[in-house]
């Protein structure tokens, strides 16, 4: 099938009331975030969104989130002209027990880039304790606000839900309006049987803007927005192809977990069952979209056959574990 390149353009706002309307697109932009696990809980109540808190707390992810967002650039004026500086955080050997990391300077340079290490900052597991040492003086770059500011993370990431969770949180959410990936990124074809759950996706994205305790100059907000898909021939077209593009990497996915899966034999008959699972809703969820395109989404049948027939094999084995383990 001739490829085609998605634009916002493409796509006709409409003012009917789903009349003529084949979905939605949507657009959400995320950044550094984080909300307090009491706040997350309120926020997404307040809403209706569908949260399951976590009361996972380790020590050690928290200080390697909080050592990852360390991340500057400048450009400063020095007697060689204008220069390129980076500083932000790499892992560092240490002894065990312990995680550690370098603050680093990196210097773009035309040929190779210079880097300079400005201090250490480590984590030792027994106790939970966070340190910074070895401090380096430098003409351009004070390591110690970066110190700090990675310490003060460290603290919040204990208390907060972080971007990585709010981004699976999202990612489930959009997962469950049975939208199709049309872009990379975070953009999304949402049918019409599913507008109505994205105000409340778009509500929290702006309550979660407001109660951000990430504060950093210059930081992106995070965003949600939405426009109407016109149901026509042309706007059907490019979302039988969106979807068969989606869905070819979904089976290349779950091909491969599924033949490690058996390679590997697995002695885990739920996550035998929980793949087998995903690929028929991959199954459903085309014959859900034969319906809202009004045609047969037939370029797919040798993929989907070959999947089938894994998910199949992958349904005996978790049938069989449970069957011995019943026995003895």
């Amino acid at each position: 099938m001739e490829q085609k390149t998605f634009q916002f353009q493409d796509f006709a706002a409409v003012q009917q009331d789903g009349q003529g309307v084949l979905g939605k697109v949507l657009y959400y932009s995320l950044s550094n975030i984080l909300i307090d696990k009491g706040k997350m809980i309120e926020l997404c109540a307040s809403v209706g969104f569908p949260y399951q808190p976590s009361n996972r707390s380790a020590k050690a992810d928290a200080f390697r989130s909080a050592t990852g967002d360390i991340y500057e650039r400048h450009v400063l004026k020095t007697d060689c002209g204008p220069q390129i500086f980076k500083v932000y955080c790499r892992d560092n050997r240490a002894p065990g027990g312990v995680i550690s990391r370098e603050l680093v300077k990196e210097t773009v340079r035309e040929d190779t880039n210079g880097y300079r290490k400005l201090a250490n900052i480590s984590f030792t597991k027994e106790g939970g304790v966070f340190s910074y040492d070895n401090l380096v003086s430098d003409p351009h770059m004070d390591p110690l606000p970066y110190c700090m500011e990675a310490q003060k993370l460290f603290e919040l990431y204990q208390t907060c839900v972080g971007r990585r969770q709010i981004e699976t949180i999202l990612e489930n959410y959009v997962e469950s309006m049975q939208a199709v990936k049309i872009a990379r990124g975070h953009m999304y074809f949402v049918p019409r049987d599913y507008m109505a759950k994205l105000s409340l996706f778009e509500d929290l994205i702006d309550l979660l803007e407001q109660n951000n305790q990430f504060q950093r100059p210059g930081r992106s907000p995070l965003a949600a927005n939405s426009m109407f898909v016109v149901n026509d021939a042309k706007q059907r077209d490019k979302m039988a192809f969106a979807f068969y593009t989606a869905a070819r990497k979904e089976i290349e996915e779950y091909e491969e977990r599924a033949t490690h899966l058996i390679q590997s034999g697995s002695q885990s008959p739920s996550i035998l069952e929980k793949l087998s699972l995903r690929i028929r809703a991959l199954e459903e969820k085309r014959s859900y979209y034969e319906g809202i395109l009004n045609k047969e989404l037939t370029a797919l049948d040798d993929q989907f056959t070959s999947l089938r027939y894994l998910s199949d094999e992958l349904q005996i084995r978790a049938r069989g574990l449970r069957m011995k383990k019943k026995a003895a």
